[in-house]
Order: C-alpha cells, then structure tokens, then sequence
C-alpha cells in the first residue's frame, strides 16, 4: 500500500479535478491543503474533489460502471479477433492474470485507495478542527465522506474479497481508517463487513437532519444564487442513498433482516414522492428526448459532464468494425427480454423499448445516449444506486422463501409496464436483476453473492461454473509484498 499513498498526494487530486458546476469546484494547483482545510468552503472542495474523482476511467468513469466489471458479470458477447476485442476475450475468460489486466486492476486498487485516503485526510482534520461551520454542513460533509469511504471498501471487498457466503473468515483486504502511509494488515472479510457497517451506521446518524428527508432531491439551483452545496441531493452520499448501502451491503454480508428493513424505508421514501417512480411519458412518450436511466428514481449518481463517451465509446454501432459492446442475442431474446412466463421476460417492457435500439439485425444499448437537451443535470448522470435495486432486494430478503418476495417485484414491473409474476424462482430474480441494472456495474457482485454462474448466454455450455477462480481478483502483488 506504500505505493499507493507516495504517488498520489493531495494536492494532486485537486489538480485533477474538472469543472463540474454543480459541485462549485475551479482549478486548486495554486491551492494548498492547509488553506483548504482552514474554512467550510475547503472542506467543501476537497470533498468535491473526491465526488469528481469517482468518475476516474479507473472507478466509476468506465472500470466499475460499463466496462472491467461488466464484462466480468457477463454483460456481453466478446469476439475472440484480437485486432477488434484486444485483452476483452482474456477478461470474458477470468484470465486475471495476464499483463495487462494485472495492470488495470492494479490501477483501480490504487485509485480506490488514493480517494479513501483523502476521505480520511478530511475526516481526521474535521474532526478536530476549529473552522465555524453554517447549519448541519459539518455534520453533512463528514457524513457522506464516511459514507463514500464505506462504499468504496465494500466494492474492494466485492472485488478481491472471497465469496461471502461461503468464507467469511477469509483474508480479504486493509480497510483505511487512518491518513497514513503505513501498509495496514489485511482483514478477514466478516472483518471489513463490520467495519462497513459501522461507518454507514454513524454516516447516516450524522445524515439524519439531511434535507433530502424534508426537501426530496432539489435538483435544481437555488433561485438567489446561493451555493449548491445542499442542493442536487441524488449526486451526493445523501441520507437514504447511505441507507440503500445498508440494504446492499447487508445482503451481501448475509443480514436478510437489516436488508429487508433498509430497502423498506428506501421504498417508503419512493411512495411519499422523494423518489418516484419515473412518469412513462418522460420515457416512452418522448421518443426524441427519453429520460432513460429513470432519473427520478436514481437514489445516488455520480455527475460526469463527459458521460456521453461511455456511449461513444463502448456501445455506439457506428464504431464498426471496431469492438461494440451488446447483449448476447440468445440471451436476450430467450431469457432477459423474452421467454414469456418462464423468465418474465416482456419486450413491452420499457426499459426494453427504450435503451435498446435495432440496426440492422442487432441492437445496441442507448442508456448512455445523448439527450437532445445535452444540457440537462441528468445528462450527466451515471447511476450508482436506483429505486428498482430495493424492491428486488426487499423481494430477496423478506423471507427465506424466495417466492414470498413475488409482490415486490411485480411493484417494480407495474412500473416498468409489464404484468405481474404468478411465482417467483432465483433464476427470474436474477433476470430481473439484469433488466433493471444493466450497464451499472453491479452484475457481477450479483452472481457472486448469490455464487450462480455468470450468463453470457442462454446457451450453458458457454457459461463459466462458479468458482474462486472466477469470483476472486488477484491482490496487487504491491499489497501481497508488504
């Protein structure tokens, strides 16, 4: 971990930052870290800065949204011509250990850690500071850093952590609660579990007066020009956001109870009009300008004011021959968007309609298309956590029997203009998964959670069995060295 922490500074993240309006954040290299830790606005910014740095090719920006992890849940049909696919087909086969994936996977390691340790540079410094700060904002700021450093050791964990359903007790990663350079001690993975809960638990008690609760998202500037700090609550760690966190994170750790109880009090947020289930016109009835990724459900997104090139450059058919990223046509028409009662599948089903578009014999995946109104907030939009993610979880967790989860599920597909379930099995949950998420990165913790295999397509025989060596990323030999 040394690595980590001697090449990336502070001072170098703030210089890395764009300019994202909504964040109020301008150019830092003239900026330094004691300046921006003696007042509220510095606080501001280097929190800002983080949120920014999430959107990293390495993170959120492609690895962990549509791409690395993508390819890993299956999400795909990968060519085998190196000139068009390159080191993909290596990915598609967990072949983790080439050179080149070693590199990639060391470099969102090491992106990963460099942001939860400017979480902790500010954590430690506002925990002891004596900068007067407005309102609930000290308490805001600290809340979601604790939050965000929470949620990227869970995704670490999700990573290089054993499958936790069946090896809690293994060694899995270093969870960071310091600004230090010293390596820490690799943690079991109940180890990191608990620390994880234990940092979004305090998050969202510091979060319990954030004006989402009262206000819902505003996502919109304030009329008097006043900072947008506590505005535009859907791209921040916002309180239920923090909840929902709970809720994923306590599935995967085994705690259906706390699961179901998280996802509940998202989905009651949801019916009292915080987040509500998107309007079908803005999607279906507005064929020039569809709000595709369902904004008003979208519980936290990250804002990237260049999110168009994850469709320019991983799913935009006039890329041919260069690589495309699709569904497999199988996969799709048999079992995700089709099969009728046996799957669930529905092409009236308007996440269906409207993020997949036919040329010629194929279609190809348009949630990250440019709206027409290229200006518009949810334009910039990657969504980290939605809405549709708590009904299936709530269906998942509120009893041992999986088909008593039927009428949350069929909730979410009223809204998603399909008709009701008559039962519910693990595999037409796992369908539903990959319909409502698909694109978000979150396919692949799906099927190691639940240690199923990893559909790439309808057909089995091209299916990888479960297992470690198709679960488990390999530990930067930086961190096995020390």
């Amino acid at each position: 971990m040394r690595k980590v922490f001697t090449y990336i500074a502070f001072v170098a993240l703030m210089m890395l930052c764009s300019c994202d309006a909504w964040l109020d954040v301008k150019p830092y290299d003239k900026i330094s870290e004691d300046e921006l830790l003696s007042s509220e606005s510095g606080y501001m910014k280097l929190l800002n800065g983080i949120y920014i740095e999430l959107n990293s090719d390495m993170l959120y920006g492609a690895a962990l949204s549509v791409e690395m992890v993508e390819i890993m849940g299956g999400a795909y049909v990968i060519g085998t011509d190196n000139s068009v696919w390159g080191n993909y087909a290596d990915l598609a086969a967990y072949k983790y250990g080439t050179d080149y994936w070693r590199a990639r996977i060391n470099e969102t390691w090491n992106k990963a850690y460099a942001l939860i340790l400017n979480c902790n540079l500010l954590l430690e410094n506002i925990d002891k500071t004596t900068v007067r700060f407005s309102g609930d904002n000290l308490k805001v700021i600290k809340g979601e850093a604790l939050a965000l450093r929470a949620m990227l050791h869970f995704d670490l964990l999700r990573l290089f952590g054993p499958v936790y359903a069946h090896n809690p007790e293994a060694p899995a990663i270093p969870y960071y609660k310091r600004y230090s350079v010293t390596p820490n001690e690799i943690l079991t993975a109940s180890q990191v579990a608990a620390e994880i809960t234990r940092d979004l638990n305090e998050a969202r008690i510091l979060l319990a007066n954030d004006p989402v609760r009262t206000s819902g998202t505003m996502a919109s500037a304030p009329a008097d020009g006043s900072s947008t700090f506590m505005y535009y609550r859907n791209l921040r760690m916002n309180y239920f956001a923090v909840t929902a966190l709970l809720a994923r994170s306590g599935l995967y750790f085994g705690d259906k109870e706390s699961a179901f109880k998280y996802a509940r009090e998202v989905i009651q947020a949801g019916d009292e009009g915080i987040f509500p289930f998107v309007d079908r016109n803005l999607v279906t009835g507005s064929p020039d300008d569809p709000d595709r990724i369902f904004s008003s459900e979208v519980i936290f997104a990250l804002s990237h004011s260049q999110r168009n090139k994850l469709f320019k450059n991983y799913y935009d058919p006039s890329r041919i021959p260069n690589y495309v990223f699709r569904m497999d046509n199988d996969l799709m028409s048999n079992l995700v968007f089709g099969g009728g009662a046996m799957t669930g599948g529905n092409q009236d089903d308007y996440r269906y309609r409207v993020n997949w578009v036919a040329t010629g014999a194929n279609r190809y995946f348009y949630k990250y298309s440019d709206m027409v109104d290229s200006g518009n907030i949810k334009n910039t939009m990657i969504p980290m956590i939605r809405l549709g993610e708590m009904y299936l979880i709530a269906a998942e967790s509120c009893s041992e029997n999986i088909g008593a989860g039927v009428a949350y599920v069929n909730r979410l597909r009223a809204n998603r203009g399909v008709g009701n379930l008559q039962s519910l099995t693990e595999d037409i949950l796992r369908y539903e998964y990959i319909r409502e998420m698909y694109g978000e990165g979150q396919m692949f913790y799906m099927y190691k959670r639940m240690f199923a295999p990893v559909l790439f397509s309808s057909l089995s025989s091209k299916n990888p069995v479960p297992s470690d060596a198709v679960f488990v990323l390999p530990l930067p030999s930086s961190e096995t060295d020390n």
